[in-house]
């Protein structure tokens, strides 16, 4: 293998880590293999961006450790799973440290239904005579199954569907995998996401370049408006700097704008880490014209963002629906508030957007990029493309 080969290699694998930050031979075997045969190169980028690499047995995990006490975090996925499913996630990786081999999900709800109510437990409690709660704990085992720590072991979902909607048999058949249930669950981990350290001035400004890498690898765009002054100054000064050393460890390019900076990653990446969008669905066209229509319309301000009021975003709405209103979903056009929805959530998750409380609409500068969007019509009986 080449040089440059074996560097894009190392690059891809730290770049499927940021994605999928817990990795076994079960949930990504290719990735698996790539930060395996590149873990040393891996562990010297994650150094340099202050995260962890842990491996216990063969589940590998990437940790975001909290810089100067604080995480950076994209925009929230519009599928990520709320509170209630994530504390069930977590019941039922407690309940999976008390199994040796295979376990079937009946027993591990009996399992959960025993810890919801034990003394000191402060989750609301699991009923499993009640559907909904069953289909909660089958999408939180789902989620085990994602990150590694079960892996199916039947492959009858008519059991699965039976035990879901009519609580009977035992559902499906799991394995635990230790390792990754282990690196999950790690204490240290948890401890340092629960109980941060006091953070002094003087960790903030010595922490000051890592945290600049963290925001162009974890986030759509990293916008000079939305830091402080001090920061955003000094970001201009050394974003030379800071894009090439991005490029190194990711392979992407960093594209430099008035308003910020944008990581952009090859289109041959896998669409874990590059968002597949627009697609060719209703929801997707609708937000890509939504925002082009809104940024047209708007209040344009110096920091290169567009504003519109609650009422202009609803005009908005009835301009799209007077110029493509027939080629709208069905869902679209007898569901009020329906088109609005679809935009504000595809824009808010791809970093494009922020809505207030009031419902005004702050349009991105990065939203620039989808700028003159050419949406034509291929079958009127089919949605435009």
């Amino acid at each position: 293998m080449t040089t440059s080969a074996s560097v894009r290699e190392a690059q891809r694998a730290f770049v499927g880590l940021l994605a999928q930050p817990l990795v076994t031979p079960a949930t990504d075997p290719h990735l698996h293999r790539l930060v395996l045969r590149h873990q040393h190169a891996v562990a010297d980028y994650a150094r340099r961006l202050g995260y962890r690499v842990q491996q216990v047995g063969r589940a590998v995990r990437l940790i975001r450790v909290p810089v100067a006490g604080a995480v950076t975090a994209p925009p929230k996925p519009a599928g990520a799973p709320g509170r209630r499913l994530l504390s069930l996630v977590c019941c039922l990786a407690a309940c999976c440290e008390e199994i040796a081999g295979t376990v079937t999900l009946q027993r591990l709800s009996d399992l959960v239904r025993d810890l919801s109510v034990a003394p000191g437990v402060r989750v609301a409690e699991y009923d499993p005579d009640q559907r909904a709660q069953r289909r909660q704990l089958r999408d939180a085992a789902r989620l085990l199954e994602q990150w590694g720590v079960l892996r199916r072991r039947t492959s009858d979902d008519s059991m699965l569907e039976e035990w879901t909607e009519a609580g009977s048999g035992p559902g499906a058949g799991y394995e635990v995998d230790r390792d990754a249930l282990l690196l999950m669950t790690s204490p240290d981990v948890l401890d340092l996401a629960l109980n941060p350290e006091p953070v002094t001035d003087e960790q903030v400004v010595a922490s000051r370049t890592m945290r600049q890498l963290r925001a162009l690898v974890e986030t759509p765009a990293v916008l000079y408006a939305d830091l402080p002054a001090e920061e955003a100054d000094a970001l201009r000064k050394s974003r030379g700097l800071r894009s090439g050393d991005v490029a190194s460890m990711t392979g992407g390019t960093v594209e430099a704008r008035a308003e910020g900076l944008v990581l952009v990653l090859s289109d041959d990446e896998d669409s874990a880490t590059v968002a597949d969008w627009p697609r060719a669905r209703a929801a997707d066209w609708v937000a890509l014209l939504m925002a082009d229509i809104a940024g047209r319309h708007g209040t344009r301000r110096l920091d290169g963002t567009v504003h519109l009021t609650d009422a202009q975003v609803d005009e908005v709405v009835d301009d799209l629906v007077g110029w493509r209103g027939e080629y709208l979903s069905k869902a679209q056009k007898t569901t009020p508030g329906a088109v609005r929805l679809d935009a504000e959530t595809q824009l808010t998750e791809l970093g494009l957007l922020r809505v207030a409380a009031d419902r005004s609409w702050t349009l991105l500068p990065v939203a620039g990029r989808y700028r003159d969007p050419d949406v034509t019509i291929t079958d009127t009986t089919e949605q435009p493309r």
